[in-house]
């Protein structure tokens, strides 16, 4: 009954939200003064993930961001963005430890400034220095769960003055977010350094003595052709190299992606001169996505891992999942391990709308994962030979800025209880 309770209040706030956005005029009434804005994302859901043991987890959650952005004066703006979670005391706090939306610790109700930084723009120039919601392949945002997103402070730059070129330098200091960052007593809901907030071991963090993290990019694309190189040190840790090449085109009513990706990472510093753990592998993918005009699409891709160590301690931190073929719900984490695996993915969808539900769509998707029972042992000790997941995703949107998303999941894990997984997200941006 209480399930059902949440669903339909979740159901409620996407209603009121919808008739809201009806209601408001959708280009000028979030503007006021000369030149200043103020936006959000009013967001909640419900989730639940029945792991068959005591990491059993379910919740209804509001996580609304608003912001307000300055006019650009002589180059220079700033915007601030506020980011608050609660569930209004409806949850059972001990029902809570993997739904990644309060610091599982301490589940409890917070606010944080999510964004606060200055801009500069000229030319084809771009810098900023502040807290950000940053959008980089390895270290990222995160936006697509009821969580508050991650934030950096970070001081970046930017140069787009070349036709279809991308030029890009950055230095991170610290992060927070409770999905991805894997820091201290507070977890995601406060700022830690980057070397604190990784997935490396306890030792390997106090050694490397809240270092922070640059990186390097270039991204070409002319819409048919686009290739992009990243370079990331993680000070003390790791090093990340990510290069990946898509070519996209459209033969009369069928749309086309096609892209292979590398990602490497390989330690430095004080993690590889110290004996507490390895890091050395790599990911290598290839994917073939597809659309036609009449509302069907496909999704095949391939990853192959390595059999290097270190896939528990780097892949998917700094909220990076810029990889081709996982699951919605259940991808890295629950297997033992991912050394010498391979994921194959295949994934289909309707765009609804074709046959008159506007702004409505439905995937499924299957990744079928090859483990290495000779890495991966199950708390049994037995090795692991497979991992199995299947996706239903049904999602809704539309130009007033509501959304909604369903999404479902079963998991079928080697010597593991099977795992299920529903979400219900949804929201109002403007």
């Amino acid at each position: 009954m209480k399930k059902i309770n949440k669903l339909s209040l979740v159901a409620s706030v996407l209603i009121g939200l919808s008739s809201s956005a009806v209601m408001a005029d959708d280009t000028t009434w979030n503007e006021f003064g000369d030149g200043w804005s103020f936006n959000g994302d009013i967001r909640a859901g419900y989730v639940n993930y029945d792991y068959q043991n005591a990491n059993n987890s379910e919740g209804f959650y509001t996580t609304p961001r608003l912001s307000i952005t300055s006019p650009e004066v002589s180059g220079f703006s700033a915007k601030v963005m506020g980011g608050f979670a609660t569930d209004f005391g409806m949850n059972n706090e001990d029902r809570q430890s993997k739904n990644f939306v309060f610091n599982a610790p301490d589940p409890k109700t917070f606010a944080i400034l999510q964004e606060a930084y200055i801009k500069y723009s000229a030319k084809g120039h771009e810098a900023k220095v502040g807290r950000e919601e940053l959008d980089t392949p390895m270290i990222n945002h995160d936006n697509y769960y009821l969580s508050i997103p991650d934030s950096f402070e970070v001081a970046h730059y930017s140069n787009t003055m070349f036709e279809d070129m991308m030029f890009t330098a950055g230095y991170v200091h610290k992060m927070a977010g409770v999905w991805d960052s894997a820091a201290g007593q507070k977890g995601g809901t406060a700022f830690y350094s980057m070397s604190e907030a990784s997935f490396v071991s306890r030792a390997d963090k106090t050694a490397a003595d809240d270092a922070g993290a640059a990186y390097l990019g270039f991204v070409f694309d002319n819409k048919e052709h686009k290739a992009q190189v990243w370079g990331y040190t993680f000070m003390e840790l790791y090093n990340v190299l990510f290069a990946q090449y898509n070519f996209s085109q459209k033969v009369d009513s069928f749309s086309y992606d096609f892209g292979l990706q590398y990602v490497n990472f390989k330690e430095t510093g004080k993690l590889a001169s110290n004996n507490f753990s390895s890091i050395d592998h790599n990911i290598a993918s290839i994917k073939f996505a597809g659309a036609f005009e009449n509302g069907f699409d496909f999704n095949l891709a391939a990853m192959k891992f390595s059999d290097g160590p270190g896939q528990g301690s780097t892949i998917a931190a700094f909220g990076g999942y810029p990889y081709f073929a996982m699951g919605n719900i259940v991808h890295w984490f629950n297997a033992g391990s991912f050394q010498n695996a391979a994921n194959y993915q295949i994934a289909a969808g309707y765009d609804l709308s074709k046959a008159g539900v506007e702004g409505l769509s439905v995937n499924l998707k299957h990744v079928y994962t090859a483990l290495d029972s000779s890495y991966s042992i199950a708390p049994n000790t037995v090795g692991q030979d497979f991992q199995k997941t299947y996706d239903l995703a049904l999602s809704y949107s539309d130009a007033s800025g509501v959304y909604a998303n369903l999404q479902y999941q079963m998991a079928d894990i080697d010597q593991l209880d099977d795992i299920t997984g529903f979400r219900l997200i949804g929201g109002y941006k403007f």
